[in-house]
Formats: structure tokens, sequence, C-alpha cells
């Protein structure tokens, strides 16, 4: 009898290994199951990063694009560009030609084409 108890006391003794071994072989389970979604999240952070950077880039460009034409904004140069391109003005005794075959015109011509913005 007393062999019997001696068994059942070893069989009802918590065995601090076996607990560790079976709870880190669970988490190690879940996480190989959230590693997936984990991967596509960060990709998808990536893409995210990708395209606020390439915004902020665009938007300092036009800023920079902005600020170059508010600093010569009084300047002669800038006036007869403006006079020529959206009012059609000249210089007296200057002669404007008006072409009605761009299309056909190579783009790679020594022409300077005005009013094609």
């Amino acid at each position: 009898m007393r062999g019997k108890r001696q068994l059942s006391r070893k069989k009802m003794r918590i065995r601090p290994f076996r607990v560790l071994a079976v709870g880190l072989t669970v988490m190690a389970v879940q996480m190989a199951i959230q590693l997936p979604n984990k991967a596509i999240s960060a990709e998808h952070q990536q893409e995210q990063l990708e395209a606020a950077a390439d915004a902020y880039y665009d938007a300092q460009s036009r800023n920079n694009a902005l600020r170059m034409e508010l600093s010569e904004i009084n300047t002669a140069d800038f006036i007869e560009r403006t006079a020529r391109r959206e009012y059609g003005y000249c210089w007296y005794g200057e002669v404007i030609y008006e072409v009605g075959n761009l299309e056909q015109i190579e783009p790679e011509s020594d022409m300077e084409i005005y009013g094609q913005d």
C-alpha cells in the first residue's frame, strides 16, 4: 500500500519543465500563425511610407518652383515672358509666325514655340 501512495504522489506532482515546454510550444505555434499577417502589415506600412515620401518630394518640388516664380515675378524677363505667352505681345518690328501643323513638326526642332503652355 505504501508503494501505491508514493506512486500517486509522483503522478500528482507538477513538473515545471513540462509546463514551461507546453507553454513555449503554444506561444511558438501562435507566433507562427501570426507571422504572415505581420509580414503583410509590414509590407503595407512600407508601401505607405514610400507613398508618403513621394508625396513629400512632389510637394517640396512644387514649393521650390513656386518660390522661384515668386522671386522673379517683378523682373523684366518675367513680365516680358508673360506678355508674350499669355497676351501675344511682341516687340515693334518683330515677326510672329503661327504654325498650323505643329503635330507634324519634330519635337527636336531648333525652333522655339511660344504659346504651347
